[in-house]
């Protein structure tokens, strides 16, 4: 009994299970329907902690991963969750957290479930921000023209992104729908209007 009590302590201590735990949520939606922008509003009026994947990437050391994005490939899901583990483990969870631009696929997001289990954490929301197509490839067009983002004006390269998007990142509706977790949020309330409705049904309050 005292080698079975003594195993069970040190598998608690493994996955360093935090104190208390924030809301923990990801932003899905079409491209252009406004994942970025809510991420940090959220962050910005209710302290919740935004971990950007594209962030964690740029501000990477790790050799092996430079040669992978230098090569315009896009990160294998081990090394991606190496870098989320390593972020989770900086800090305060208790805030919330907010995670943008992962997962993508259904199999990233069952790697995201088993990496927050492992660390005693577990997803709470996934907040689907609804837009129709077109709308969506305008905002894309005119944020594109504003930041002079000659890339995002064409409309191949628009076009293949949404067939990505709705080949491999749709399908994470219905994942989270079945799990009861998924939060329906019409993207074209406008800013102000995205964030009250996220707020309200998420219980949000001032940080």
């Amino acid at each position: 009994m005292e080698n079975i009590i003594k195993n069970f302590t040190g598998f608690i201590n493994e996955r360093e299970l935090p104190d208390e735990q924030g809301d923990i949520l990801i932003i899905l939606g079409a491209p252009g329907s406004g994942k970025g922008t809510l991420s940090k509003q959220l962050h910005d009026k209710y302290g919740i902690y935004h971990i950007s994947t594209g962030d964690l990437i740029r501000k990477s050391d790790d050799p092996e991963l430079k040669k992978i994005i230098d090569g315009g490939n896009l990160l294998p899901d081990d090394m991606m969750i190496r870098l989320l583990r390593k972020e989770l483990k900086k800090i305060d969870v208790a805030k919330g957290i907010i995670f943008d631009g992962f997962p993508r696929t259904i199999k990233q997001a069952k790697r995201l479930d088993s990496m927050l289990g492992k660390m005693g954490l577990g997803l709470n929301h996934a907040i689907f921000l609804d837009l129709d197509e077109e709308t969506a490839k305008d905002r894309i067009r005119e944020r594109a023209k504003k930041e002079d983002r000659k890339d995002d004006t064409s409309d191949e390269i628009i076009n293949k992104r949404f067939d990505e998007y709705h080949e491999k990142t749709f399908p994470l509706l219905d994942f989270y729908k079945r799990s009861r977790k998924l939060v329906k949020i019409d993207a074209a309330a406008g800013r102000e209007g995205v964030l009250k409705s996220v707020a309200k049904k998420l219980g949000l309050k001032n940080s």
